[in-house]
């Protein structure tokens, strides 16, 4: 028993988080003119390799405008399959094996941390080291983690965006210094696609935002860590409203668990049709809506899940995916699939004093509903995925 208290007492010993280093919120309104406008280039996309492999993420705003302009290309210049399957990065073996161990040992821990209690409770029956393991896992579970504003700059962003031949388009510029609802089907097994862009947004223009997710996921060791160190928020309207209140941009994925239960399809599936709290929040806030595809997002973990919907139920009710799931080698390992991040022009809507009306709440989702389906028909294509159809349902 000894060597374990020693271990307990030198955990208790260490600073927390004593090696980040944090800085104070980014305020809107902050960054400089050159910089607003300028992600991405109208009709245009980039490869976010290409991005980190001229060092333009950690240049200043006027700089990496210059260089952005040079890498990003014409919408009109791809061929089928540029922005997905016909463009595939080649990594040195040690960059892949860095991006493997990531995913495995940070992204995977909402898996293996699991069980590996579960493992644990099953065959240890010392009292003390059930203590130990209880105070280590619920204070890696409830200690706050601040954001790393610096996280943007590290290698470990160039390994992942290769490993998913990740790249961005849009149909329209955005302004850095604006504020937007970023709303991102499809959710897929796991959104890893979502949180990728978190940093692709600020590395190539300055803009950056708020992702949501469920409160479970920022409960597990070392994965709510990273969301944390990205800056993922709870997906709660109140949070949701008093980060928008503050100036910030925030990232839906409005389909959430329940859409986990729909990647098996043949075309692609959305769950938006009676999902409208984006909306209603919108309004609220007079903030506009970018509707956003993430290609690739439900091929990059494969899941199985019953026909009568009892683990649909009992995710629903955990709010957390419950079921089998495999990626390479049958691990839980994300497949090298291309992902591909698509926006289409802001939807403008008007801010509602006191409560917007269910007509107006319809009305623009309605249009949001439209206006995804068109952005998925125009990048389809040229992802390398001309027969596939988006449902909403």
């Amino acid at each position: 028993m000894y060597p374990i208290k020693l271990c307990f007492l030198f955990i208790l010993t260490i600073p927390p988080y004593a090696h980040v280093r944090t800085r104070t919120p980014h305020r809107r309104g902050t960054t400089s003119k050159m910089a607003k406008a300028n992600f991405p280039p109208s009709a245009r996309y980039v490869n976010m390799t290409q991005v980190y492999a001229t060092g333009a993420h950690n240049m200043p705003d006027e700089d990496r405008l210059k260089v952005m302009n040079g890498l990003s290309k014409p919408l009109t210049e791809a061929k089928p399959g540029d922005l997905g399957f016909g463009d595939v990065e080649s990594m040195t073996f040690c960059e892949e094996f860095v991006a493997i161990m990531f995913l495995l040992i940070i992204v995977g821990s909402m898996l293996w941390i699991p069980i590996a209690v579960l493992g644990f409770a099953l065959y240890v029956r010392s009292a003390m080291a059930w203590v130990v393991m209880l105070i280590v896992f619920f204070t890696l579970s409830l200690h706050p983690v601040p954001r790393i504003h610096d996280m943007v700059h590290s290698p470990l962003n160039h390994f992942i965006f290769k490993y998913f031949s990740l790249k961005m388009a849009s149909d329209a510029p955005l302004d850095s210094a604006g504020r937007y609802i970023f709303v991102a089907p499809p959710h897929g097994v796991l959104p890893m696609g979502n949180l990728m862009t978190v940093h692709a947004m600020k590395a190539c223009g300055g803009l950056e935002f708020r992702g949501l997710t469920t409160d479970v996921a920022l409960r597990l060791p070392l994965f709510r860590h990273y969301l944390g160190a990205i800056g993922t928020i709870a997906a709660t309207r109140h949070v949701a409203k008093q980060y928008l209140d503050k100036g910030w941009s925030i990232g839906i994925s409005s389909g959430g668990v329940a859409e986990i239960f729909e990647v098996n399809n043949k075309d692609e599936v959305v769950l938006m049709k009676e999902r409208k709290g984006f909306v209603k929040l919108a309004l609220r806030t007079g903030t506009p809506l970018v509707a956003c595809y993430i290609f690739g997002n439900t091929k990059l973990l494969s899941a199985w899940y019953d026909d009568g919907g009892v683990l649909e139920g009992l995710s629903r009710y955990l709010k957390c995916g419950v079921l089998p799931l495999w990626g390479r080698f049958g691990l839980p390992l994300m497949h090298r699939h291309p992902v591909l991040g698509a926006m289409a022009k802001p939807i403008v809507v008007p801010k509602v004093e006191g409560e917007p009306t269910q007509e107006m709440i319809d009305e623009y989702h309605s249009l949001f509903c439209q206006t995804l389906v068109d952005l998925f028909d125009r990048y389809k294509t040229l992802y390398g995925w001309p027969d596939k159809k988006l449902l909403i349902k």
